[in-house]
């Protein structure tokens, strides 16, 4: 029993024994000098980096990173102990720092930075924008002129740097100078007091940008004259009365725009009120409306909403019907009307509005039948299926001429 636990445990020693104690190895980073000793270059310059490293040269990998993204590279061995890295065009045309990390098995074994600047000497390109494309002629408004310069990868330009700014109107032709600040530089093209086209251009390291415009609209309307013109005078409420203004004009001068929309208020004798409109052409503008069919005094007005006015005329309308006969006849129901005769004794046109007011024998207000007439004359019917036999007052008007009749009306 004791030889077989002996043997046992010098077996179990003897396992123990043949078991290899494992031990980590440390990584130790490499000693590295960056042998390239420019730090500035200019966008579309070739740059490359080179390292000298006493060992694992083959394991260097080299971050790059910029405003345009992040990106890892790979060696090429120039010799056992150096190394050279080849950044990207896409890196070395993009103005500004470029940071690197030098990077051993993930560890970072050196990092640094390189400076790009814009490469203005090989090109200038120029974005230039401006607006709003239309302004109001006087001191006030104005249009920005916002110029970008890049160069010829469309890095913006350093601050400070110097464009000229030329604008233009009529036979005047100024130019200044400013600066870019944050990358770019703006001027304000002000208004003129006539109305007409500006037109602006802007020049940087001898490039010239697009020639861009804005127009110079008239300013506010101001207070104008009207008249009023017609064939004649008669309220045939046929004939057509024509109001005409002078040419209409800003506080500078500048006639108004084309399309400017003109008010007319008609205020009569009643104080009741109509309105016409109509819209300018060189200044000047002209609306229509027909007469009234009766007698009346027109006071007229014209009006640029918010802006203007014209002055106050007067037109009178004489009647042009002076009476018209009226015929009744089948017990009364039928009434006949006309015809009508004009200031010429000519029958009016068709369409003159004739109203039947009617009252029962007491005075009470029943019905109103309307019609208009048509070759000077018209007729009213007043059917037994809607008025019953009786006495009633009929108060017939047309043309503002009234007329009253007390009438028995009796049958079919």
């Amino acid at each position: 029993m004791y030889l077989r636990l002996f043997i046992i445990l010098c077996l179990f020693l003897i396992g123990c024994s043949s078991k290899k104690e494992k031990t980590q190895k440390k990584h130790v980073l490499p000693k590295v000098v960056l042998e390239t000793k420019q730090k500035n270059y200019v966008a579309g310059d070739s740059i490359s980096l080179t390292f000298k490293a006493d060992s694992g040269t083959e394991r260097l990998i080299l971050q790059v990173k910029n405003a345009y993204g992040n990106t890892l590279l790979t060696p090429e061995l120039i010799n056992d102990n150096s190394v050279q890295f080849l950044i990207p065009k896409n890196y070395t045309r993009l103005a500004g720092p470029c940071r690197w990390i030098l990077l051993h098995e993930g560890e970072t074994a050196s990092k640094g930075k390189i400076n790009i600047a814009t490469n203005a000497p090989m090109a200038t390109h120029i974005e230039s924008y401006f607006g709003p494309r239309s302004i109001t002629a006087g001191y006030i408004d104005y249009s920005m002129l916002t110029v970008s310069p890049t160069d010829i990868y469309d890095n913006p330009l350093d601050d400070g740097t110097e464009v000229t700014v030329k604008y233009q109107f009529e036979e005047n032709i100024s130019d200044l100078k400013i600066t870019t600040q944050s990358f770019f530089s703006w001027y304000n093209v002000r208004s003129t007091t006539k109305s007409g086209r500006i037109l602006v251009t802007s020049e940087c390291n001898g490039t010239t940008s697009k020639e861009l415009a804005t127009i110079v609209f008239p300013s506010n309307a101001t207070d104008f004259s009207i008249n009023a013109k017609s064939a004649h005078n008669y309220a045939d409420g046929n004939q057509i009365i024509t109001f005409t203004s002078d040419i209409i004009k800003d506080e500078f001068g500048n006639t108004v725009s084309n399309g400017t929309l003109v008010t007319f208020i008609i205020k009569n004798e009643k104080d009741s009120y109509l309105y016409t409109i109509g819209t300018t052409l060189n200044g000047i503008v002209e609306a229509r409306t027909l007469h009234p069919d009766k007698a009346s005094k027109w006071e007229i007005q014209g009006f640029v909403t918010g802006a203007a006015e014209s002055n106050i005329i007067e037109f009178d309308f004489n009647a042009a019907i002076k009476d018209y006969p009226v015929h009744f006849s089948q017990g009364n129901r039928n009434i006949d009307i006309g015809p009508f005769e004009s200031f010429m004794k000519q029958l009016i046109p068709d369409g003159l509005l004739i109203k039947l007011d009617i009252y029962d024998a007491k005075g009470n207000f029943i019905q109103t039948n309307k019609t208009t007439t048509k070759n000077g004359s018209c007729n009213i019917f007043l059917g037994a299926h809607y008025l019953p036999e009786g006495d009633y007052i009929l108060k017939l008007e047309a043309a503002g001429i009234k007329k009253e009749f007390t009438k028995n009306i009796h049958g079919n």
